[in-house]
């Protein structure tokens, strides 16, 4: 970023000397043709001046004030551009004037000198990023910089020229001042080719800064994608193993203890027309192993439970959930619940503590909502659960996973949800609840 302001500093400084030359030139060449014109006055050398000249000058004072008057109008309007916003109407507009400026000063030097369009090309290719467009702009400033030189504008027009006004002179001053001009016009061509350098390598040094962050984030993005699908295939992974650990696990258990089953009622089949007691000691056995069975299937089944709800309650995990989540974000969560207990079933805990986890998820990633209301009440056999956030919602609601899976697993109590985005989120929940029935 510094070296890059430093190089502005060059360029405004090259700016401000070629501004600097260009008033010197003037200066010189205003000066040459009013003294030239004096002392023609003067020394009664108006006849032998005329002879030497095809085109009858004008009135040197409002020449010299008509060219002065237009080269810091000239100054001015560059300032404007360099301090004005980025706007492509106002530019052109005061381009257009720039050029008419130049062409006006140089008519008032008799087309003696024509460097004044170097300081306004300086000025104007600044302002152009597009290739294209600077190498249309300087093509045409070129055709008007050759086509402004004298000796191509006198096959076609009767003009004065500057060497004109030296005739009254010695040769040897004659040669002073023409070697003064040519060190002045070539110190600002000078100028203006250093000013140019400076500002095509900067230009390519921003290119090349964009081309090299294009790249880096094709990387980037590349890079992200092939995450993105180590992150799915670890994803896949990490479920099947899960699925496979819980497939054996059940299968180990269930398999068991199926398996004594076939064969104890097997045992009791051939044993009831010989021995009475002895089925029934054997469907004692049967019945233990039964149970043994369904606990162990049970405790299979409960590793599919969150972490949250195996160590607390319902009510518990749901307010852990809450404080934790206002902790690590700004939204405000208010809790209600009208319910004498919140004893239930380990499948419905599961499904509620999962749509008030899915739901202040979703409001808080997705909604980027400041404010939650979750509530639970019962009416009749219904637990209604009404969460609403003051998120940005959605006119369509597009079921995702999360909405999917909520879904789900409210069908599989029988019961219903319904969604509506139209002013912030509102989840509408209502499970058949088995208000403290005993599952055995």
């Amino acid at each position: 970023m510094n070296v890059r302001l430093e190089r502005q500093n060059y360029l405004h400084y090259l700016s401000m000397l070629m501004s600097l030359i260009n008033f010197l030139i003037l200066v010189f060449f205003t000066a040459i043709m009013d003294i030239t014109l004096r002392n023609v006055n003067n020394n009664n050398a108006a006849r032998s001046f005329l002879e030497n000249i095809t085109y009858l000058p004008m009135e040197p004072v409002c020449t010299t004030i008509l060219t002065f008057l237009s080269f810091f109008t000239l100054l001015g309007i560059i300032r404007i551009k360099s301090m004005m916003e980025n706007d492509r109407i106002k530019t052109i507009a005061l381009t257009i004037i720039e050029i008419a400026l130049c062409l006006l000063i140089m008519k008032c030097l008799y087309v003696g000198y024509n460097g004044i369009l170097l300081l306004v090309i300086a000025d104007i290719v600044v302002y152009i990023r597009d290739k294209q467009n600077q190498g249309v702009f300087l093509l045409i400033m070129s055709l008007i910089y050759i086509s402004s030189d004298y000796d191509m504008i006198s096959i076609g027009c009767k003009i004065i020229s500057f060497r004109d006004f030296l005739h009254i002179y010695a040769s040897d001053f004659r040669l002073f001042l023409i070697g003064i001009r040519n060190i002045l016009v070539s110190m600002n061509l000078m100028v203006f080719i250093v000013y140019i350098i400076i500002l095509m390598r900067d230009q390519m040094r921003e290119k090349g800064k964009a081309v090299l962050l294009n790249v880096e984030l094709q990387v980037a993005e590349e890079m992200n994608e092939q995450l993105r699908d180590y992150a799915k295939v670890q994803k896949q992974l990490g479920e099947t193993e899960e699925r496979n650990r819980i497939a054996r696990e059940i299968h180990d258990t269930l398999g068991h203890t199926m398996t004594g089953l076939s064969a104890g009622i097997d045992a009791c089949i051939a044993m009831i027309d010989y021995s009475t007691e002895a089925t029934k000691q054997q469907l004692i056995v049967i019945s233990r192993v039964a149970r043994q069975g369904l606990l162990d299937i049970r405790r299979s089944m409960n590793k599919l439970r969150p972490d949250t709800l195996e160590k607390r309650t319902l009510e518990e995990a749901i307010q852990k959930l809450i404080n934790d989540t206002m902790q690590m974000s700004d939204v405000s969560i208010q809790y209600q619940s009208t319910l004498d207990s919140m004893s239930f079933k380990s499948d419905e805990e599961d499904t509620i503590f999962r749509i008030v986890q899915e739901s202040i998820t979703n409001a808080v990633r997705h909604g980027k909502a400041s404010y939650i209301s979750i509530s639970m009440q019962k009416a009749g056999k219904w637990l209604v659960i009404r969460i609403n956030d003051n998120g940005k919602g959605c006119q369509e609601i597009h079921s995702g996973f999360g909405l999917t899976h909520m879904r789900e697993r409210v069908q599989m109590l029988h019961g219903v949800v319904s969604f509506d985005g139209s002013h912030g989120f509102k989840t509408l929940v209502m499970i058949p609840i088995r208000w403290r029935e005993d599952y055995d």
